[in-house]
């Protein structure tokens, strides 16, 4: 099975809810994560992906376009309120409780897709209500000819064990799922769902 993160992306996506994996070097992740100045922690990755951004932004905002990279099964309603439904069974079926669900709360065509989740597998290793707190931002950058840099932001971390347990797996997941894409555009589309 593949994974979203972002939040989850992504999901996330976030933008999906990405399981914790040793990163490949053959797509390097940068980690920007910093302390903001009101205290709070800001998780911050990015990758250089080999395609244009209209082509990327096709990835995040079309049911094909994400489950070509970040799961097996989904399916995007994609619109200011709509939602970004996936699941790791390729099995699983859109509308099945246990999917994962973001909404997407903000967007700009081919630059930025922010999205807050609504809705995890009833069992994850993270704290869900605390992670559903937070927000993910997929920012698209031109990065040369037919390149795009994606920024996964992930702000408004708090202190505490559930802030830490959140930040540890999507630290791990959201640099799975910025390979993953890259991957997508360097290699092809995923054939064979594999487990994050």
């Amino acid at each position: 099975m593949r994974a979203p993160t972002l939040f989850t992306l992504a999901a996330a996506c976030a933008l999906s809810i990405a399981a914790a994996q040793t990163v490949p070097q053959a797509y390097p992740v940068a980690d920007q994560s910093y302390v903001a100045a009101d205290g709070t922690r800001v998780l911050q990755q990015s990758i250089v992906v080999p395609a244009g951004a209209a082509d990327v932004w096709k990835a995040f905002t079309t049911s094909e376009g994400f489950a070509a990279w970040a799961a097996p099964v989904a399916f995007v309603d994609f619109r200011l309120g709509g939602h970004i439904e996936t699941t790791y069974d390729p099995l699983g079926k859109i509308g099945t409780p246990g999917n994962i669900r973001n909404e997407i709360v903000a967007f700009v065509p081919e630059k930025l897709l922010a999205i807050r989740n609504t809705q995890t597998p009833p069992v994850t290793a993270f704290d869900a209500p605390t992670f559903q707190t937070l927000h993910t931002v997929i920012l698209l950058d031109p990065a040369g000819a037919n390149a795009t840099r994606v920024t996964i932001v992930q702000p408004g971390y708090g202190t505490g064990e559930k802030y830490d347990g959140v930040y540890a797996h999507f630290a791990r997941g959201n640099a799975w799922s910025l390979q993953q894409l890259a991957k997508r555009f360097g290699e092809g589309p995923a054939r064979t769902p594999k487990a994050p």
